[in-house]
Parts: C-alpha cells; sequence; structure tokens
C-alpha cells in the first residue's frame, strides 16, 4: 500500500479503529463525471459504515477530502476540477482506508488550450519564462565544505559531471518544483524538502534556499517520513 495510504492506516490501528467486524470493500471504487469535471466516486463494504475520500494531485498529497452518507453503498462527490489533471484518491471509512486509486479528469488543461487570438489593441500572450541560469556554486550551496562529499556520494544519482554540476542541478530542482508544485515541506527550523515522485529526486534547503543535500533515496517512503508541514510551493516566496 502507498506510504499515505499505509501512514493513516497505522494511525488508525493506533485509535482502535480495527475490530473484528472491520469493514472489507466489496466493490469499486468506480468513477464517474458530472457536468463535465466534478467526479463522483462509489464504492461498497460487506456492513454499513461512514463514507470518506481523500484525495489530492500526488500520492503523497491526498489532503483534501469529501464525504457522503453512512451505509453499505457508498458515493462522495468531488468538487470541479480543472480539466486534464490527474489526482490519487483513496476511499474508505472516516480511520481506515480500503482502496487506492486514480483518475484524469476529461477535457485539456488551461496550458493545453489554444490561447486567444492577438486583436488589435492587445498584445499577443507571453510565453512563460525560463528557470535561468544557476547562480555560481558559492551562492547556491549551504556549506561548501561538504560539497564534494556529497557529490562523491550522490552525484551519480544525476550524471553530474563534477561538482558544480552537481549543484547546480540542486538550484535548479529547487526553482523546477516551483513550477510544476513538486511535494515540498518545510520544518519548524526553516529548512525546506522537496520530493520528485517521478523521478525519486530530493532535496533539501536551508532556511536561506541554499542546498543542504541532494540525492534519490533508496526508500519510497523517504520524503513521508521527513519532519515538516506539506505547503504549496508558492507559499515559500
Amino acid at each position: 500500500m502507498r506510504a499515505f495510504v499505509f501512514g493513516w492506516w497505522m494511525a488508525a490501528l493506533a485509535c482502535g479503529a480495527f475490530t473484528s467486524h472491520a469493514a472489507s470493500l466489496t466493490g469499486g471504487p468506480t468513477v464517474e463525471f458530472t457536468n463535465g469535471t466534478q467526479a463522483v466516486i462509489r464504492w461498497s463494504t460487506d456492513v454499513p459504515t461512514g463514507s470518506r475520500v481523500f484525495f489530492g494531485q500526488s500520492l503523497t498529497g491526498m489532503t483534501r477530502r469529501a464525504e457522503g452518507e453512512q451505509g453499505a453503498t457508498h458515493c462522495a462527490a468531488l468538487p470541479a476540477l480543472e480539466p486534464g489533471t490527474t489526482w490519487f484518491f483513496t476511499v474508505g471509512t472516516a480511520r481506515v482506508p480500503l482502496a487506492t486509486n486514480s483518475f484524469t479528469v476529461p477535457g485539456k488543461t488551461v496550458c493545453e488550450r489554444a490561447p486567444p487570438k492577438a486583436t488589435e489593441g492587445t498584445s499577443a500572450p507571453r510565453k512563460a519564462e525560463p528557470i535561468g541560469k544557476a547562480p555560481p556554486t558559492r551562492e547556491t550551496w549551504g556549506y561548501l565544505p561538504s560539497l564534494a562529499d556529497h557529490f562523491e556520494r550522490h552525484g551519480r544519482d544525476f550524471n553530474a559531471k563534477d561538482a558544480d554540476d552537481y549543484a547546480r542541478m540542486a538550484w535548479e530542482f529547487q526553482q523546477r518544483a516551483k513550477v510544476e508544485g513538486l511535494p515540498t515541506k518545510v520544518d519548524a527550523e526553516g529548512v525546506i524538502r522537496i520530493y520528485d515522485p517521478k523521478s525519486g529526486a530530493f532535496a533539501a534547503y536551508n532556511r536561506n534556499r541554499t542546498t543542504k543535500t541532494f540525492f534519490k533515496p533508496n526508500s519510497r517512503d523517504y520524503f513521508d517520513r521527513q519532519p515538516g508541514e506539506l505547503v504549496r510551493p508558492e507559499k515559500r516566496n
């Protein structure tokens, strides 16, 4: 079971949610769409229970939720979602997860839609600005004496040709996280931790945005076990 669901499962166990009469999934979950972009998720259980869905745009970011009525046949309606976006979800009771799946909202995303034609008196749409050139390593790496060791141990994770190349990639990873909305945590000390579920890359940055480390963990739930609260990347500015 995925890391987020496992954590939820363990929390339920600690609270005594599992008994000899714990619910079991007997059907679903299925997803249908109403009004084009509103997902309705249905499933069934062997005994009547509450109905709850956790959902988000990554397996480690299912922080939103929707609820339905109690019963053995369950239905939960999610709010209207952006066309073309992919969402992960877990169905279950208030405490017990039963199944995890994903769906893609029909239609095209805003970025995929044809831009409006420029008309007289208006300017053409602006293109997205590139990330830009990385500053010198001495400005992006937090503690320079540690760079050689980090490159020696983790540079091969990214095929970096030297320590400066490795430091540049770490800086670019932080910039890309802001653009793509990668899962991000900030702890009480202001340390920023970012994870890319697709590539498996993980990085930690100091409060002043300089790099602490950059590598690919062997453990799939490494990011979930890190301290800090999940935040939206734009809130770090």
